[in-house]
């Protein structure tokens, strides 16, 4: 008589990855895809009513320096030291790095929200308020629709109204840790390969997003957001179908 195979059953914790006993604090197949978008993006911090604390208060994910990503970093486009330098090198487009996997549109939303309004608020003359027109936090299509479970995929881009606006934001946000009570991660702020609005709206607006919900698009705020208009509403961008994305 044939014995009966052996039977292994697995456990799998729904935030398996993100525990500290595993050396990669997301899945690996998330991680081609800032490369993908933005191969010369610098890293990029924000802080949130999550808000954001110094990384020396405990134990966060550092990425490894590898010889790929040293060729890589070595093209990025650095950050200027000073306003009148942001003006002059017309960056205002930025790529926030390291988001944790669980914060969604509206929390990132928020959070450039709370930073406009702080900078602002000490500001006289509104033609100097800081002011962003674009945001897209890419979203994991394919886990909403068979997991109903909300992940991003670590990163996101904005766009600010103005070079000094979008240095303000690095300044603030570049080396900060995200104050969540898992998957915490030291946010890094770089240039964005594509700059301007007018160029993101001319990308996204032919792109497909297949995915169950239009909510995960990219948005444009043609007014732009301050802090202080928060009931704005944006438009999105894109074409949407219902279904699961490729493989």
């Amino acid at each position: 008589m044939t014995p009966n195979p052996p039977v292994i059953f697995l456990y799998l914790h729904q935030h398996h990855y993100f525990t500290k006993t595993l050396p990669i604090p997301y899945p690996i197949t998330m991680q081609p895809h800032a490369s993908n978008l933005n191969p010369n993006a610098q890293p990029f911090y924000p802080q949130h009513n999550i808000v954001a604390t110094p990384k020396t208060q405990s134990r966060v994910y550092v990425p490894k320096l590898t010889k790929k990503t040293s060729r890589r970093r070595a093209n990025v486009t650095q950050f200027p030291n000073t306003i009148d330098e942001a003006q002059a090198s017309r960056i205002t487009t930025v790529m926030i790095r390291h988001i944790p996997n669980q914060l969604r549109f509206g929390d990132l939303l928020h959070v450039l929200d709370e930073h406009c309004y702080e900078i602002n608020k000490s500001v006289d003359d509104p033609a100097d308020w800081s002011k962003f027109d674009f945001l897209y936090l890419p979203m994991d299509y394919r886990k909403h629709a068979m997991e109903r479970r909300m992940s991003n995929l670590g990163y996101a881009f904005v766009n600010f109204t103005s070079p000094s606006a979008a240095f303000k934001f690095y300044k603030q946000f570049q080396g900060f840790e995200w104050s969540v009570t898992e998957n915490r991660k030291i946010c890094e702020i770089n240039a964005a390969h594509v700059q301007g609005r007018d160029k993101l709206e001319r990308i996204f607006c032919q792109k497909v997003f297949r995915s169950n919900s239009h909510k995960f698009r990219p948005i444009v705020f043609y007014k732009g957001r301050d802090g202080f208009n928060r009931r704005m509403k944006g438009t999105p961008l894109g074409i949407h179908v219902r279904g699961l994305p490729f493989t």
